[in-house]
């Protein structure tokens, strides 16, 4: 990957340019996990520990290269930055070459809330006014096309409300104890399809899950869109210290004193979880919208994986039934 800030802990393929419109969009697609929980399945699979998201557990393709492929639809490689951990160099360049201009390389593990504010600081440098959608870059999803097209209304709707910030939900067949349960309030007038956020629930017991999806509540997929406002907002009303600091972050981002901030803000900060620190805390800022014909898995567990390649290797036995990755 060529690079204005070789051996910087941001990397730019093409160089941003500054513009305040507020048609433009960018994905922020986080990849900075170790995939601890995958370590040993991962082993067993590939002969070697790295996190999942390296990894081709479907395909010819790593689980980042399906994901950025995906919104790369959406949004050209110019306005799509990743964030990696501190030693994926070698492992994330390559695949993100032609997909991602932009790589935020974390100087240490500080969870995704901390991870993705850094990396929105950036954004809401060039483009404070953006709209911006967030995606893990772990989850197996298909078929490929429709998810594509949910991703653009829900970028759609965070356009037409600005202020609030729009999560994907999964419609749940088990009473996950592992994920975060998005609770639903009544519609949004002026979008029907979309729903208030009364309640976020972060890996509850297996009988409040059940409870939670009794009463419609959706799995929370973490994909979210929002403007550059609405998810600074979001983040200040959580994490108000965070957000202060950050501000200072903003037009130091493309000056010889970036990397030096940025690694200042990560030796000051303990981890900060962007479902249980932020979303968690700040409800009333989130709309949901609901993930239709679309199968979502997010891949935590070796069970999990096991049980869709399953489910695919059987669909291919029957013609016209296979989803595309």
């Amino acid at each position: 990957m060529s690079t204005s800030h070789l051996g910087e802990l941001r990397s730019s393929a093409s160089e941003p340019t500054e513009d305040e419109s507020a048609t433009l969009d960018w994905t922020l697609a986080l990849a900075g996990g170790d995939g601890v929980r995958l370590s040993d399945y991962v082993h067993r699979r590939f002969g070697r520990r790295i996190p999942k998201q390296y990894c081709c557990l479907l395909g010819n393709r790593s689980m980042l290269q399906h994901t950025l492929e995906r919104l790369n639809k959406l949004t050209p490689p110019s306005r799509t930055l990743t964030v990696i951990g501190s030693d994926h160099g070698p492992l994330a360049y390559p695949q993100l070459d032609g997909r991602c201009d932009h790589v935020f390389r974390q100087p240490g593990s500080r969870d995704t809330g901390l991870a993705l504010y850094v990396a929105l600081a950036m954004i809401k440098r060039w483009h404070p006014n953006a709209i911006v959608t967030i995606t893990p870059t772990d989850h197996y999803v298909a078929p490929s096309a429709r998810y594509v097209e949910q991703v653009r209304a829900a970028r759609g709707v965070a356009a037409q409300l600005r202020d609030r910030v729009v999560i994907l939900g999964a419609r749940p067949n088990e009473p996950d104890p592992e994920l975060g349960y998005l609770s639903l309030g009544g519609k949004l007038t002026q979008i029907p399809q979309v729903r208030r956020l009364v309640g976020f629930v972060e890996k509850p017991t297996v009988v409040r899950a059940e409870q939670l999806i009794g009463a419609g509540a959706l799995w929370n997929t973490m994909v979210a869109c929002g403007t550059v406002d609405a998810l600074w907002s979001l983040g200040r009303e959580a994490e108000p210290q965070l957000l202060d600091i950050l501000d200072s972050l903003v037009p130091l981002i493309g000056t010889p004193d970036e990397t030096c901030a940025i690694e200042h803000i990560y030796q000051a900060f303990l981890p900060v979880s962007f479902s249980s620190d932020i979303l968690a805390r700040a409800p009333h800022r989130l709309a949901a919208l609901a993930l239709d014909g679309v199968e979502w898995s997010d891949w935590g567990r070796p069970e999990r994986i096991e049980t869709v390649l399953a489910l695919r290797r059987s669909r291919a036995l029957v013609p016209g039934r296979a989803y595309a990755p």
